[in-house]
């Protein structure tokens, strides 16, 4: 259950301001934040004052929001440029599809062991510097994995695959759990709208980087897109040394691990939004880790041309994104919305490859692309704010432990989707093909919807 009475003191707090907040502020966070989100001791020349009915972003937090963004940006392109060639690639070394598609799940399996760690430790060790050492970590094993092709036996050329993408996933967990827990601490009510561009941010890393990086590929080889990824992020991490503020703890104290879990699962709406970002971390992962080669095998798409798919399609999702954040902002609930987008990009998933009477055209399977990504940014995105609303309603803390926490949870059950999907749906797929694993998604998406729905019905 949302927190009503926690956003009712908000209002009042913007209405009529909060002495307090200078005075009182937490000792977990090195600078304080006033009620428009600007810093008033570390950036006292960019604070801005609060205004009446004003809900838009502070200079300051645009600022911080485009950093955010740059990096997720980043950090998708980490878990993309390897989607337009190296299915091919394995693939012609004699590597099944199962185990392909077991290379993207490692990642996404790491991430999710790790994501609890980091976010028990992130407040401790300072939010802003753990997300940097992430970043820097990440650009450096991208690096390395520029030089595995030149590996000419097969099982250890998958051997060190596996090895170099474990430790990208330690430097991504980071980044991913550290950089929405500065979102929640430094965005206030807007928090849906921030997560909702961070998310365009990682959707355009995971769509338009397929097309950089696929060419690159063509023109370069096999290492010419990671060497390129690599050391961007690390100059990134230099440059952010000084642009992102310091978010640290000086004596925080968090609840044990298994307390905060407990009150975490005791809201119903935590479990909606939980499977909400599990369906959504499957739909979009298992279809982009096998596309490649049924595009080249069935629609005579060469692996090149792989990114122009996702260029269009999450481009809108991108543009979209935020509109939905809005909406759900403006509304008492978000759960209403997160249904009806469920059902509406199941359509789509299903129309990826027709599982119904039509033949395979590439047409269509834009189109179905086009569909789900207009529609499911409106179930996901809505998911961080609801949980952290939940979570204090269940008696955790309003602090940075805690948005470490939430944060923490949502990308280890994201993690979970990306690790089951891509292997259960290339399971599918060696045994039934892919137009069977994308009506299995779909049903999969449109009955957590019908189930939301008659959640929101039996509510009011």
């Amino acid at each position: 259950m949302v927190n009503t009475e926690g956003s009712e003191t908000q209002r009042l707090i913007q209405k009529n301001g909060d002495p307090a907040s200078k005075h009182d502020s937490p000792d977990y966070q090195s600078v304080s934040v006033n009620n428009s989100g600007a810093y008033d001791q570390k950036f006292p020349e960019k604070a801005e004052p609060d205004k009446p009915g004003n809900d838009r972003f502070s200079t300051t937090q645009r600022k911080l929001l485009a950093c955010l963004s740059l990096v997720t940006l980043l950090n998708g392109s980490l878990i993309a440029v390897m989607i337009p060639f190296f299915p091919v690639e394995a693939a012609s070394r004699g590597v099944s599809q199962t185990v392909i598609s077991g290379v993207f799940s490692c990642f996404a399996i790491v991430k999710m062991m790790l994501n609890p760690l980091v976010g028990r430790l992130a407040p401790k060790i300072g939010v802003s510097r753990l997300y940097n050492i992430g970043l820097a970590l990440a650009g450096v094993s991208t690096l390395v994995f520029g030089v595995l092709d030149r590996i000419e036996d097969t099982q250890t050329f998958i051997f060190a695959v596996f090895a170099v993408r474990l430790i990208e996933a330690a430097g991504s967990a980071a980044i991913s759990t550290c950089g929405f827990t500065i979102a929640g601490s430094e965005f206030g009510s807007r928090v849906t709208t921030a997560v909702a561009v961070i998310g365009s941010s990682l959707t355009a890393g995971l769509a338009l980087t397929p097309a950089l990086w696929g060419g690159l590929y063509a023109v370069g080889g096999f290492g010419t897109p990671f060497y390129t990824l690599g050391a961007v992020m690390l100059l990134t991490s230099a440059a952010l040394t000084r642009l992102i503020p310091d978010i640290e703890s000086a004596d925080c104290q968090q609840a044990p691990f298994v307390a905060s879990l407990l009150k975490f699962l005791g809201a119903v709406d935590n479990w909606l939004c939980l499977a909400t970002i599990l369906v959504f971390a499957a739909d979009v992962t298992t279809v982009e880790s096998a596309f490649a080669v049924y595009s080249d095998q069935v629609l005579g798409v060469p692996p090149s041309l792989v990114g122009i798919f996702f260029l269009v399609s999450t481009t809108l999702y991108a543009l979209v994104n935020p509109l939905w954040a809005r909406l759900s902002e403006k509304r008492p609930s978000p759960f209403p919305q997160m249904a009806g987008c469920l059902i509406a990009s199941s359509i789509g998933i299903i129309f990826i490859a027709p599982a119904v009477p039509l033949p395979p055209h590439w047409l269509i399977t834009g189109a179905g692309m086009i569909f789900e990504q207009l529609f499911i940014g409106g179930a996901f995105t809505p998911c961080f704010k609801a949980m952290l609303d939940a979570s204090v309603a269940s008696g955790l803390e309003d602090s940075v432990a805690t948005k470490a926490f939430v944060s923490s949870l949502f990308h280890a059950t994201f993690s979970l989707g990306i690790a089951v999907g891509p292997v259960s749906g290339g399971a599918v797929i060696d045994r039934y093909g892919f137009a069977a694993m994308t009506a299995g998604i779909g049903a999969m998406t449109a009955l957590l919807g019908v189930v939301m729905a008659v959640r929101v019905l039996v509510k009011r």
